[in-house]
């Protein structure tokens, strides 16, 4: 029998999916831009074929609202990046920065982070992984400052 830990009812979540509102904007921004920047996580992808480059892989966990990843991207434009989140209001609002800005250095898996990476991502392809400040634990709203 495997031990507990091992067992899919005990695994590591990276992430708690939050329910929040999402604006029409977003909305637009998923249903119009998720062929160009999304990116599935049943598919396996060859990086280099998704992007139409050869250059180097950076994935971001956990973007949020994608403003740091969009500015990265922009400010980067030699990387390729891969932004992960569950946060479907974050995945729309980047859509809608790389579309403004006209980003093609981008695409989103709106996934678990942990499986993605486990299950999409070489070894040895990335040339860095970004996570700022995650904070998986949910909190009460009269506990946060």
């Amino acid at each position: 029998m495997p031990s507990p830990e091992k067992t899919p009812a005990h695994r590591i979540r990276s992430f708690i999916r939050r329910q929040g509102r999402i604006t029409q904007g977003q909305q637009l921004a998923l249903d119009n831009h998720w062929d160009r920047y999304g990116l599935d996580p049943e598919v396996d992808y060859d990086f280099n074929q998704v992007f139409g480059r050869i250059a180097p892989l950076i994935v971001e966990i956990g973007f949020g609202t994608g403003d740091s990843l969009a500015k990265m991207a922009a400010a980067n434009p030699e990387n390729n990046y891969i932004g992960i989140e569950v946060h479907k209001p974050g995945v729309g609002h980047l859509m809608l920065l790389l579309d403004q800005q006209g980003l093609t250095n981008v695409r989103i898996y709106c996934h678990d982070a942990i499986e993605v990476i486990e299950r999409k991502v070489a070894g040895n392809s990335l040339a860095g992984v970004h996570l700022f400040f995650p904070d998986p634990w949910p909190k009460d709203r009269k506990s946060v400052v």
